[in-house]
C-alpha cells in the first residue's frame, strides 16, 4: 500500500488553458504512440482525467449505474515531481463519478479483465501504479508528438482536449464542471469559456436556418407590424 501525504495547496486565480487537440489529432496521436499503453491517450483525451487520477484508479472504481463510469476518489502522485509515488486525495478534495464515453468503455473492460477490485486499473508492467514518465517512455511520447506536428504538447493538454470535446458536443458547462472536477461551473467557464466562443457563430447560423420567415412576416403580422391581441 502506498503512503498518503498531504498536499500543500497554492493560491491564485484560475487561468485560461489553451493547448488542445482536435479529434482527428487525438486519433493520430494514439496511432503514433506504440505499445499496449497507447490507448490511454483516449482515456485522457475523452474523460478529462488528471494523470494522478488515472494512475489512482482501481478496478473496483468502475460503476455501471446509471451507466458505465469511473468513481474517482484518489490520486497517485510523485513526490518532488519525480520521486516516490504516494496516494493522495483528489485536487478538489471531493470524490466524483465520470461517465465513460463509448470509445473508452472497451478500453476499461480490457484493462480490468481478470483483476480483483483492489488492483490498479492501469497498472505498470511489473505491478503497482503507473508512473507518468515511464508511460511516456513506453509509448514513445516525444516521438509521437513530433509525428503529428505538436512537439509542444503536454500530457496535461489531453485534459484540456477533453474539455474542448465535451463543450463542442453541446454539454452544459455544469456537466463539464462535474466531469473535470472543478469547484464551480464559473471556474470551468473561466478556464474554457473561450472554447465555447468559437462555436457562437455556428450556433447563430443553425438557429437562423430553422425558418425562412422573418419575425415580421408571421401569421399574426399586419402590414409589417405584429397585430395586438384584443383586450
Amino acid at each position: 500500500m502506498l503512503p498518503r501525504r498531504r498536499r500543500l495547496r497554492l493560491g491564485g486565480q484560475p487561468r485560461r488553458e489553451g493547448s488542445f487537440l482536435e479529434l482527428d489529432e487525438v486519433v493520430a496521436l494514439a496511432q503514433a504512440c506504440r505499445g499496449p499503453y497507447a490507448e490511454l491517450i483516449y482515456v485522457l483525451a475523452m474523460q478529462g482525467l488528471r494523470w494522478g487520477e488515472l494512475a489512482g484508479l482501481q478496478v473496483g472504481d468502475r460503476v455501471m449505474v446509471p451507466g458505465p463510469g469511473l468513481r474517482l476518489s484518489r490520486a497517485v502522485l510523485a513526490s518532488n515531481g519525480g520521486g516516490e509515488l504516494y496516494v493522495d486525495t483528489l485536487k478538489s478534495k471531493r470524490a466524483r463519478t465520470v461517465p465513460l464515453v463509448p470509445l473508452v468503455v472497451p478500453i476499461v473492460d480490457r484493462w480490468s479483465a481478470g483483476k480483483s477490485p483492489g488492483e490498479w486499473l492501469f497498472a505498470a508492467p511489473a505491478g503497482g501504479p503507473l508512473r507518468e514518465t515511464n508511460w511516456q517512455r513506453s509509448v514513445s511520447w516525444r516521438e509521437a508528438k513530433a509525428t503529428i506536428g505538436r512537439p509542444e504538447l503536454r500530457v496535461h493538454d489531453l485534459r484540456h482536449t477533453a474539455a474542448s470535446v465535451w463543450l463542442a458536443s453541446g454539454a452544459d458547462p455544469k456537466v463539464v464542471q462535474r466531469v473535470l472536477g472543478h469547484a464551480t461551473a464559473a471556474m470551468t467557464m473561466d478556464l474554457y469559456g473561450h472554447m465555447i466562443d468559437r462555436n457562437l457563430w455556428d450556433a447563430a447560423q443553425r438557429i437562423g436556418g430553422t425558418t425562412g420567415a422573418w419575425p415580421n412576416e408571421g401569421p399574426d403580422d399586419e402590414d409589417g407590424v405584429l397585430a395586438e391581441s384584443p383586450s
